[in-house]
């Protein structure tokens, strides 16, 4: 089970900068990369910050409100992106989850 009702999974793949104009902005995706590879990047030039992603790395960011962009790679990758789409809340006829916020020191959505 999973709190994401979306899921990509890209393997050996470059992608190009971009931002994902269907997620929710209230949410967060969650981006893990695994596999013998060297020398992978990834980039959010809105925010001018670019990361080693290597294998076992996790990011968390706004897909909708960043813009993002994953170099090649020598050898094999493969990554997971969670993320939220309101098509699918709508489809469900379930509410779309809020934005997160902290309340004394427990993180809860509203």
């Amino acid at each position: 089970a999973s709190v994401f009702n979306s899921l990509s999974i890209i393997s050996n793949q470059e992608t190009p900068n971009h931002q994902d104009h269907l997620s929710i902005p209230e949410c967060f995706d969650i981006l893990t990369t695994m596999g013998n590879y060297s020398n992978a990047r990834m980039s959010m030039p809105s925010l001018q910050l670019e990361f080693r992603y290597d294998s076992g790395c996790m990011i968390a960011l706004s897909g909708k409100n960043c813009e993002t962009w994953v170099d090649g790679v020598e050898g094999d990758r493969i990554a997971w992106a969670w993320y939220m789409r309101d098509s699918v809340h709508i489809y469900a006829r379930v509410p779309s989850c809020g934005w997160a916020r902290v309340e004394g020191h427990i993180l809860t959505m509203v």
